[in-house]
């Protein structure tokens, strides 16, 4: 696993490169290594993980019937779910790299969104951090996670549009891929897990 140092290393470059500076990517490992353990970026988001699940708890047990149940099944669903939301977008990235002409760019892609994903999570933590510890702030945080919803979409556009060679309408597709099939995914699999409140 990355140690910490590793990790601020990596968003170092993360940050050269959605401000479209091509060093970004001397401070990456884009290796075959590189790429594999990239994905050790889901585990350093479980913290965060962890602050929007507690949240999304209490959201769902004060609009449930009193005596709804969301124990540890509760938590383990949510990880679940925002572990195929974290892994769908890369497998369709991966697979539709042949037919759309970006097969050597894929790599780096995985790698660089990884990566990205982690100060995504962090950030999309604070509003529900605060809607958790002061409830009467809700619709502040809504607002809020509008913002930083919209802003991951900004940047993953620079990101991805760095990573095929500044091709803006495939890094714009790309950028679709990412943001549509994890939100389609998670809505539907909170339905069937019945983590959504109804």
């Amino acid at each position: 696993m990355p140690a910490f140092d590793e990790v601020l290393y990596y968003l170092t470059g993360i940050w050269h490169l959605v401000r479209k500076q091509q060093d970004g990517f001397g401070w990456l490992d884009l290796s075959w290594r590189g790429l594999v353990r990239s994905f050790w970026a889901f585990v350093w988001s479980l913290p965060a993980l962890a602050v929007i699940w507690a949240s999304w708890r209490i959201y769902f047990l004060g609009r449930m019937p009193e005596g709804t149940g969301a124990g540890v099944d509760f938590v383990f669903k949510m990880f679940v779910i925002d572990a195929i939301g974290w892994m769908l977008p890369l497998a369709l990235v991966a697979v539709l790299a042949r037919p759309l002409g970006y097969a050597q760019h894929v790599a780096t892609m995985i790698i660089a969104s990884n990566w990205i994903g982690v100060p995504f999570a962090y950030a999309t933590a604070i509003p529900f951090a605060i809607s958790l510890v002061v409830p009467a702030f809700s619709a502040f945080s809504g607002l809020l996670l509008y913002a930083v919803f919209g802003a991951s979409i900004a940047l993953q556009y620079r990101l991805l549009w760095m990573c095929v060679g500044k091709q803006s309408l495939l890094a714009a597709t790309l950028t679709a891929l990412f943001v549509l099939p994890p939100l389609l995914a998670g809505q539907g699999l909170q339905v069937l897990f019945g983590t959504l409140p109804v």
